[in-house]
This record gives C-alpha cells, sequence and structure tokens, in this order.
C-alpha cells in the first residue's frame, strides 16, 4: 500500500484550488456575458418602448387637433343655426304684427261697412 505523503495532499490540494478557480472563471465570465446580453435587451426594449410612445403621442396629438377642430366646427355650426333662428324668429314676429293689421284692418272696415248699411245717413 502507499501511504500518502504530505507533499501528495498538497499537490491534491493544489489541483483541487486551480480547478475551483478555472470554474469560478468560467462561471464569472459567463455572468459578465449573460450581463451584458440583458444590458443589451433592455436598451432594445427601452428604445423601442420609447419609439412606440412616440408613436402614440404624436397620433393622440394627431386625434386631439382632429377633435378640437371638429368641435370648433360644430360650435360655429352652432352660432350660425342659432342666428338662423333669431331670424326666422324676427320674421315670425314680423309676421304676427302684419297679420293682426291685416285682421285689424279687415274687422275695421266690416265695422264701417255694417255701419254704412244700418245708418246710411250717419256717415255722411
Amino acid at each position: 500500500m502507499s501511504t500518502v505523503t504530505e507533499n501528495d495532499l498538497r499537490e491534491l490540494k493544489d489541483l483541487i484550488n486551480s480547478k475551483f478557480e478555472q470554474i469560478n472563471e468560467k462561471i464569472e465570465s459567463r455572468y459578465q456575458s449573460l450581463d451584458s446580453k440583458l444590458n443589451d435587451v433592455r436598451f432594445d426594449l427601452d428604445s423601442k418602448l420609447n419609439d412606440v410612445r412616440f408613436d402614440l403621442d404624436s397620433k393622440l396629438n394627431e386625434v386631439r387637433g382632429d377633435l378640437d377642430g371638429k368641435l370648433n366646427e360644430m360650435k360655429v355650426d352652432t352660432a350660425t343655426l342659432k342666428e338662423g333662428q333669431n331670424g326666422i324668429n324676427k320674421r315670425l314676429d314680423n309676421l304676427d304684427f302684419i297679420a293682426r293689421s291685416v285682421i285689424g284692418g279687415v274687422i275695421l272696415a266690416l265695422i264701417v261697412g255694417l255701419s254704412k248699411v244700418l245708418y246710411p245717413n250717419l256717415l255722411g
């Protein structure tokens, strides 16, 4: 049987330590590689999200502008309709006044005609 000497144990310890160091270096390099890839993905995702947000903001601003324009058009149309309604109301008021005047004139003519028939000597 062979005996394990202190020198053999040191060599074994050095071998194990060197293997651990190699494994640690591989893990560290993989970790750094993964970290850099994640940073790249994060940067790409952030840039894409910013692009999408910018597009949405521009489209929303465009829609908002269109809606403001339509709202202004509707306000103008409403004002025009109110003016038209006021004009029609004035015309109807004038027509009502004219109709009352005509009816009053007809009634007055009937009264004068009736009084002339009933009292011919009175008027002249």
